[in-house]
């Protein structure tokens, strides 16, 4: 084993690294990183040799990251590699079998795509830019870092099997298990070990439970790639019956903190009921000054929605 350790200056900040193996063998393994800059393109050779492994904790509490890129030899990805980079928002890693260690996007909430691509000619421009987010690329980007995400399965985070048919069976599975999930289940297990993720309440607790199912319920629709009629409609029904009006509002509430500035959202709530005559007023009245372009898209949706549905259905053609 060599076990040489050295620096290199990228235009991306300082990398730390070893060198292991031996002989013509050699390859360099990433042990730590520091910089200011928003996106770090990982090289795929360090004095020649290729950087097969980024150890863990190598990013850790990077927080000004939102975007990295990892190179087509990589063969390991160490255990909370990525934690705590709380403003990383893309990632692109080959797909390719690889050793992935746990919880490497561990606290990262704002980690919207993990792009696979197919390692290989043209990689210098990979990650220039995110595509189109109704592609099915971005589609499947979007479920894999929900998997690390959202739905914290390790299985799920295979940038090898991503965008399958088994895999996207294998995550509405999963997605269809934390629905059907009773609201106050696990609230005892909670308790008894000094958790307090959800707060010290039951109905806090039963609150950001339905929240959750609300992000992933939003999250799976936005991005439908293969995705059933039965499981869409469930989704869509559960949305609806937390909208603003009904006896919970966590859909609305999510919504409006959370995506208040994306109409793409806010049309898509709409279309799957979410936005009615009966609650139209109070969606209105809950949207401050800095929502005044979603105001508008509401009511222009109800003028070319609701109202000319109404014109047409009060018309007669008795005599």
């Amino acid at each position: 084993m060599d076990g040489r350790k050295g620096t290199v200056k990228t235009s991306d900040g300082i990398m730390a690294y070893v060198i292991e193996g031996a002989a013509e063998e050699k390859w360099v393994r990433l042990t730590d990183y520091s910089g200011t800059d928003t996106e770090v393109r990982v090289p795929e050779q360090i004095e020649g040799l290729c950087v097969k492994a980024i150890s863990k904790k190598t990013f850790l509490s990077r927080k000004q990251l939102r975007k990295v890129v990892l190179p087509g030899t990589t063969e390991e990805i160490g255990d909370w590699a990525f934690a705590y980079c709380t403003n990383l928002e893309n990632v692109w890693l080959p797909k390719k079998e690889m050793k992935l260690g746990s919880r490497i996007f561990m606290e990262c909430p704002n980690v919207r795509r993990i792009f696979a691509y197919e390692p290989g000619e043209g990689e210098e421009n990979i990650g220039k830019k995110a595509g189109n987010e109704r592609d099915a690329e971005s589609q499947e980007a979007a479920l894999l870092a929900a998997g690390a995400g959202l739905l914290d399965t390790e299985y799920l985070m295979n940038p090898l099997e991503a965008g399958s048919q088994e895999w996207i069976r294998k995550w509405d599975a999963k997605m269809n298990a934390v629905m059907d999930e009773g609201d106050g289940e696990g609230y005892t297990k909670m308790i008894l070990c000094g958790e307090e993720d959800y707060g010290s309440s039951l109905e806090e607790f039963i609150k950001n439970k339905r929240k959750g199912k609300v992000r992933l319920a939003l999250l799976r629709l936005m991005n439908p790639i293969g995705l059933s009629a039965s499981a869409e409609e469930k989704l869509k029904a559960y949305l609806v019956s937390h909208t603003k009006g009904c006896e919970s509002e966590e859909s609305w509430e999510v919504l409006l903190k959370e995506y208040g500035h994306k109409q793409e959202y806010f049309q898509k709530f709409a279309e799957i009921g979410g936005v009615t005559e009966d609650n139209f007023d109070s969606l209105l009245a809950d949207m401050p000054g800095e929502y005044a372009e979603m105001k508008a898209f509401l009511i222009r949706y109800k003028a070319e929605r609701m109202e000319h549905r109404d014109f047409f259905d009060g018309l007669s053609l008795d005599l």
